[in-house]
């Protein structure tokens, strides 16, 4: 067996991570690594900072999938236990060259999980990247949160959760695209999710404004890194970028003509701020599955911004005969509804071809 980390040397990262101290860090929803070798078995030592007694450890425990030749479905989905744990990854009787990929399905705002090493019966070597780019910029709903919940009343379990089946995951794979998902539960613009029904300014300590200019500021807290790593923006350079914010916004702007201002100006503020660092891309500006009510202010944003290549897409408000998922998020049915849809604005904007099937 071979034991190596998961460099750059040895593997492909997919979606933003921190390399720190051999270890590879992965938080971001969907964040991989991928490589190939030719052999029967693969292990890795994977290590987590989530250690809670039950039932908060069943509630939040980290999961991660692993894909084998990109298979549609994961060929495996385990939980992770705290500390650090050796775990199966691949087996096979029969020697053959094989391509691996670790995925994190649980989502950046709880779990952070650690890839210490793998071991591999052969020479590992990264995979290539794919030619087309997107990146996703949201909350819960980017998240895939209770996603695979059966009703709106069913508490929130990170094993409901998958990024890989909701509408940013599927609209990037009919286009045979490379992802990002920059997402967090509960997270606004303006501002966060808003518990005080009288609250008389927005919560605004953790909103993704303040994120997005770093590879991962919330696991470099974790580390108690006082100077996160700023993300390299020539190493990801999106040709589509899709931002799915305001639905947290809204339990604090209330419809308050002044809140709905200083929303549009933080949005405005942010967009801006997304383009200068991303001065070619694409940028799609949705929202809806949860509620619609700030859309005609983000709609009101994007023709302030001046920018062709900036536009607004409302997505269908989810329906109670599609099912809802847990704590009233959106299921599978409703995200698949919703990537048919910003599938068909993307290839409008930039010709490519869609893949119908990934929607079957």
């Amino acid at each position: 067996m071979i034991t190596f980390t998961a460099d750059k040397q040895h593997v492909r990262t997919v979606g933003r991570s921190i390399f720190r101290n051999n270890i590879r860090y992965l938080s971001w929803s969907c964040s991989a690594v991928e490589f190939i070798f030719t052999g029967t078995e693969v292990t890795a030592e994977i290590w987590t900072d989530w250690v809670l007694d039950e039932p908060w450890k069943e509630i939040f425990q980290g999961q991660l999938a692993v894909f084998i030749n990109d298979e549609a479905e994961p060929r495996l989905r385990f939980a992770v236990e705290a500390g650090k744990n050796s775990y199966p990854i691949y087996k096979s009787n029969t020697a053959e060259k094989v391509k691996i990929r670790i995925m994190k399905l649980s989502e950046a705002a709880f779990d952070k999980i650690g890839i210490v090493s793998i071991s591999a019966d052969g020479e590992p070597e990264p995979t290539s990247p794919m030619a087309r780019r997107m990146e996703f910029i949201g909350d819960s709903i980017t998240c895939g949160f209770g996603i695979e919940g059966i009703s709106a009343e069913e508490h929130f379990r990170t094993k409901t959760e998958n990024p890989y089946i909701n509408y940013a995951s599927k609209t990037a794979r009919c286009f045979s695209a490379e992802y990002n998902l920059i997402s967090w539960s509960s997270i606004g613009v303006y501002s966060s999710w808003c518990d005080d029904e009288n609250a008389a300014a927005p919560n605004n300590g953790w909103v993704m404004p303040m994120l997005y200019g770093y590879t991962d500021i919330g696991i470099e807290n974790t580390l108690g890194n006082n100077s996160p790593v700023l993300w390299d923006f020539e190493s990801f350079v999106p040709d589509v970028i899709v931002i799915n914010l305001g639905t947290n916004d809204v339990s604090f702007t209330k419809n308050i003509p002044e809140r709905l201002e200083d929303f549009k100006q933080a949005y405005i503020k942010f967009l801006s701020d997304i383009r200068s660092k991303n001065p070619d891309a694409h940028i799609i500006c949705t929202l809806g599955m949860m509620g619609n009510e700030l859309y005609p202010v983000i709609e009101e944003a994007v023709r302030d911004m001046n920018d062709e290549k900036i536009c607004a897409l409302e997505f269908d408000v989810q329906r109670e005969e599609d099912g809802i998922g847990c704590e009233k998020h959106p299921n599978a049915v409703t995200h698949n509804k919703a990537a048919m849809k910003l599938a068909g604005k993307v290839s409008e904007i930039t010709g490519w071809q869609i893949d119908s099937s990934i929607f079957d």
